[in-house]
């Protein structure tokens, strides 16, 4: 899955923009001309506040979000993208049609091409239904609270919990099932029910999901992404699964067909996961208890069930039964999402110096950030699909953010025993110069406003090299300076003082004041920003050398020419400035003899 290239005509405070990302790496000078392409996995979104990196975000996902519910179309828009080697090009024209225009490889297509896929290879294949076309998910994450990006996804989620309630034999005509063979059967029951829905919206639960899934799998990357947490192993794990708010009210359909172990809840979340769960766990105990609802107070009484896994040994057995890690968590969010998972609480050993024990409550932000985003990444490492990330280093420290873009690089590679590999892409949008210290250009979009218009473009230079100092008063973040105000201020002041003391002499106090400043200047350093250390020795040098009387380093003659060469210059700027003077008197001169 690669975004080529997206066009918007007006979406909330974005007009006319166009974005185009570039596929492959450009190559280095010194690189030889047969050396293979690096394609671009991820990208950056620059930008001050206000100038729509969000809303660029949202545009993408109404614009999937409409394909895939075939929903009429908001704004126009053009969005070309590659995915499993078709080129689509999607335009949205208000004016023309209500539906979105499609277009694969240059050729003109139903919109249904898109959205109802079918396969080629089969004997009866249907030349109207297309191959799948569409990103098979559309991760979005944000580090706060964005309820105008959730709402984009409800109603995938209230489809997804719709499907997880029926069963296959609900969908499958009954002369059917039976002339399927055993093993045919258990794969129609699993079919699409252990898979994520297409737009999916990051939660904070879904973190202790990952986390389990992660413990579950011997995959090196997943290791890595727990050791970079300080986690050796789990302790223990309590499952609080909860009565679903619907089914506070049973149908004669959940009677007949639910688990009354679960409250008659039914379909395959229930058989291929909480049936695996109990079936692990120690001594199943129902509890009813008040649950506080909301900030204002409101409680209910809440049926919960404590299903406890006691240590690594359990839940490898619970991940055996149901079946890959990439399983567990499909499956496990299916319970969470259709309301059946209060909580998790997880006990983990984390190395001895960081804590030993700890409940995952005491993860911080940062760790539960880094926790969710990788470990999703990782576990559809097989598919293909867009992960838009808005702010995600919002609490991570300084040492995760500049190695975010390479542990992103290392969770999209491709596992040395897939079948299927996926193709994904990752667009982040960030303020903090530490994300992008080791980009390229060709990963970098700045938005800028320019007065109702916003403009994206890509930075002259690499950010690789420049450090964070070099970065903030580059073009991308365009700060004068790194010092704070009363810096600049007092090393203005010194300026004005040195100068001073040469053309007319200090007085006692400024003198004094001249003192402090360079004493205080100098104790800051502010001078050794310079990134390369031979640079840093020279500066140093160059001042030792400027302290010494200009007698001692220049000759008479030599004083004598520089002076001469001075008052040559000055001659010629005051020439030029009394010349334009004298044109302008003459101008209204004319004026004057014409009125």
């Amino acid at each position: 899955m690669r975004l080529q290239r997206l066009w918007l005509k007006q979406f909330r405070n974005l007009r006319d923009v166009t974005v185009d990302f570039a596929e492959y790496y450009e190559p280095s000078p010194r690189q030889p001309a047969s050396t293979e392409r690096k394609a671009i996995r991820s990208h950056a979104l620059i930008g001050q506040n206000g100038t729509g990196k969000s809303n660029l975000m949202e545009a993408i996902i109404s614009i999937f979000r409409g394909i895939d519910l075939g929903l009429d179309v908001e704004f126009d828009y053009e969005l070309e993208y590659k995915i499993r080697g078709y080129v689509i090009k999607v335009k949205g024209d208000l004016a023309q049609q209500k539906r979105p225009l499609v277009w694969v490889d240059g050729e003109k297509k139903f919109l249904d091409y898109l959205r109802i896929n079918d396969d080629p290879r089969k004997e009866n294949y249907d030349p109207h239904k297309g191959p799948r076309l569409l990103p098979s998910h559309i991760f979005a994450y944000y580090s706060g609270r964005n309820e105008r990006m959730e709402i984009l996804f409800q109603e995938h989620q209230r489809r997804f919990n719709r499907r997880q309630e029926i069963t296959a034999e609900e969908v499958t005509p009954e002369n059917t099932v039976k002339e399927l063979e055993e093993r045919e059967k258990e794969l129609l029951r699993q079919l699409g029910d252990d898979r994520l829905r297409r737009l999916f919206y990051c939660r904070g639960g879904h973190s202790q999901l990952v986390l389990l899934a992660c413990l579950l799998s011997n995959d090196p990357v997943f290791q890595k992404i727990l050791e970079n947490l300080n986690i050796e192993s789990l302790e223990s794990a309590l499952f609080v699964l909860k009565q679903p708010h619907r089914l506070r009210r049973l149908e004669e359909d959940d009677i007949l067909q639910g688990d009354p172990r679960f409250w008659y809840a039914r379909g395959n979340v229930v058989s291929e996961f909480l049936d695996k769960l109990w079936q692990v766990a120690w001594a199943p105990i129902q509890h009813e208890e008040p649950k506080l609802i909301d900030f204002r107070g409101r409680r209910e009484r809440q049926k919960q069930l404590y299903l406890f896994v006691p240590d690594k040994e359990k839940l490898r057995e619970l991940g055996e039964l149901i079946g890959s890690p990439s399983s567990f968590f499909r499956y496990a969010e299916g319970a969470y999402i259709g309301d059946l998972i209060e909580e998790v609480r997880i006990t983990v050993k984390k190395r001895d110096e960081h804590g030993g024990k700890v409940s995952f409550t005491q993860l911080s932000e940062g760790e539960l950030q880094m926790l969710t985003v990788l470990g999703l990444m990782r576990i559809t490492n097989e598919d293909d699909c867009l992960f838009l990330l808005d702010e995600p280093d919002t609490h991570l420290n300084p040492i995760w953010k500049l190695r975010y873009f390479d542990d992103i690089e290392n969770v999209l590679k491709p596992r040395p025993d897939a079948i299927v590999q996926g193709e994904s892409q990752v667009l982040i949008t960030t303020h903090d110069p530490m994300m992008i210290g080791g980009l390229k250009r060709e990963q970098v979009h700045i938005l800028r406003k320019h007065g109702q218009q916003t403009e994206v473009v890509q930075p002259d230079e690499h950010p690789q090299g420049m450090g964070v100092s070099g970065l903030l008063k580059s073009e991308i973040f365009g700060l004068p300076s790194t010092l704070d105000g009363q810096t600049m201020d007092d090393l203005q002041c010194r300026n004005d003082l040195l100068a001073k003391r040469r053309e007319a002499g200090l007085t006692p106090d400024e003198e004094q004041e001249l003192e402090y400043l360079v004493t205080r200047l100098e104790d800051l350093g502010f001078s050794r920003e310079y990134r390369d250390p031979m640079y840093q020795l020279f500066i140093e040098q160059m001042y030792k050398v400027r302290r010494k009387p200009l007698n001692e380093l220049l000759t008479k003659q030599e004083i004598q020419a520089q002076n001469q060469l001075a008052e040559q210059i000055i001659e010629e700027l005051v020439k030029a400035e009394r010349i334009d003077e004298l044109s302008k008197i003459a101008q209204e001169l004319a004026i004057k003899a014409k009125g």
